[in-house]
């Protein structure tokens, strides 16, 4: 009520009509992204294209998305106005939010899995944990919103980047040992990388489009920004869940008689157990001891992979920032998250 009373669109806008609203073209965008979505959310508890669900969700996204870009190149009045994407700097900054949308909900994402997992956090414990990613985010956004116009929008997102994919390689060389302090200056510095990410690339992307395509423009940023994000959980998600698998594969060999420290350890856990639970019973739980052991040494492998990938998606943002023109102090606002 309040937007009615006090809002007023704009010229181009009022031009448009109910009659000219693409219903076709917005059934086709939810008919893509829904099965999209199903697919990312399902795709490793069922075993991806394992699954008869998988492969007709992605058959049907992919169907969808073909007939809704046919549909919106050809339509009058498109809901999406695709030839927007014409513009390299919009084209560029969309790819750039994709890959950044992915990088930040799969640290978001995987963090307090790895603290809850492995290092036995509570959740509220994890949430605790979690708390400098926004306090360095909330830091970053008041700073960059005020160096912005001073400071080139590609040396800011090349930054951000480098600062991101140094507190994902911090992360990287973690260990079951580590301390609650040791976690916090990667994960502030995460906060801050990604924060800052925001305002450059959404300038630096929209900066040379026209009044009329803005609002057009911020949809689909918007967008792509959502769609990274669950591509990036459902990817590292199963990214750590079959690397924990392989690293398990590789590690049971060391659980040899021929391994000597595997051996002496067992030796050990043997002695101390058969005092309490005798010897047959204590064969039986020295085993199962190690095993556990091998078991978290291979999910905190898999903990090590992703974080290292994030390292390289990061590069890989930094290299595309130098694809952008350069763009004028903007005149108007532009959208940013």
């Amino acid at each position: 009520m309040l937007c009615r009373a006090f809002l007023e669109d704009p010229p181009y806008l009022k031009r448009s009509s109910a009659a000219d609203i693409d219903y076709i073209g917005f059934g086709l965008l939810a008919i893509w992204l829904a099965s999209l979505q199903i697919m990312l959310d399902k795709g490793q508890e069922l075993d991806w294209f394992g699954s008869k669900m998988i492969v007709w969700c992605a058959v049907i996204a992919a169907a969808g998305f073909i007939a809704f870009l046919v549909r919106e190149l050809v339509t009058a009045h498109p809901i999406v106005d695709l030839r927007i994407l014409k513009n390299r700097n919009f084209a560029i900054g969309n790819v750039l939010m994709l890959l950044i949308g992915a990088l930040l909900y799969a640290t978001i994402a995987i963090l307090p899995l790895f603290m809850q997992n492995l290092l036995h956090y509570t959740a509220l414990a994890a949430g605790m944990a979690m708390t400098p990613f926004g306090i360095g985010a909330f830091t970053a956004t008041i700073i960059v919103g005020r160096i912005s116009g001073h400071i080139s929008n590609r040396v800011l997102i090349i930054i951000s980047c480098l600062l991101f994919g140094y507190s994902s390689f911090a992360l990287g060389n973690i260990n079951l040992q580590v301390a609650p302090a040791n976690l916090f200056w990667p994960i502030i510095i995460s906060g801050v990388g990604a924060s800052s990410m925001y305002v450059p690339v959404a300038t630096s992307a929209m900066g040379t489009l026209s009044q009329e395509q803005m609002g057009n423009a911020a949809g689909i940023f918007n967008l792509m920004r959502n769609i990274g994000g669950s591509v990036g959980i459902a990817a590292i998600t199963t990214l750590i869940t079959r690397h924990a698998q392989t690293s398990q594969a590789t590690l049971v060999w060391h659980m040899s008689k021929f391994n000597s420290n595997f051996q002496q350890q067992l030796v050990h856990l043997q002695t101390a157990l058969a005092s309490n639970t005798g010897n047959w019973a204590a064969t039986k739980k020295s085993l199962a001891v190690l095993y556990g052991i091998l078991q978290q040494q291979s999910s905190l492998l898999s903990y090590v992979y992703g974080f290292r990938v994030c390292v390289l998606v990061c590069l890989v943002c930094a290299a595309l920032a130098f694809l952008f023109k350069k763009v004028g102090k903007p005149t108007s606002a532009i959208a940013a998250h």
